[in-house]
């Protein structure tokens, strides 16, 4: 199995932290955070993985609590994989502004 991790800049206050396992060239698991910096200290604000091979997203709260998990997506590891990394490149702005709220 193949183990790949990486962190990439957002912005100055937002990261993404990716995950991901492969066999045979597939992706059968993985995770990805969403971390915004705040008072020095990055935290997290949203989580997708597929833990319990459910393509799941869970929401953080400003105390750092995870909330229960929303399923985004129904497809292949790797085809949610790529769809999560997308939307938090896309939208992490307003993912950090709602998480701030």
């Amino acid at each position: 199995m193949g183990e790949t991790r990486y962190r990439d800049p957002l912005a100055e206050d937002a990261v993404i932290d990716v995950y991901f396992l492969t066999r045979r060239g597939t992706v059968v698991e993985y995770v990805i955070v969403l971390l915004a910096r705040e008072h020095g200290e990055l935290r997290a604000v949203r989580v997708y993985d597929n833990t319990h091979q459910i393509h799941d997203m869970h929401r953080y709260n400003r105390e750092g609590v995870k909330q229960p998990a929303e399923t985004f997506h129904q497809g292949s590891a790797g085809e949610a994989m790529r769809s999560a990394v997308d939307a938090v490149r896309k939208g992490y702005r307003e993912m950090i502004e709602s998480w701030r709220r």
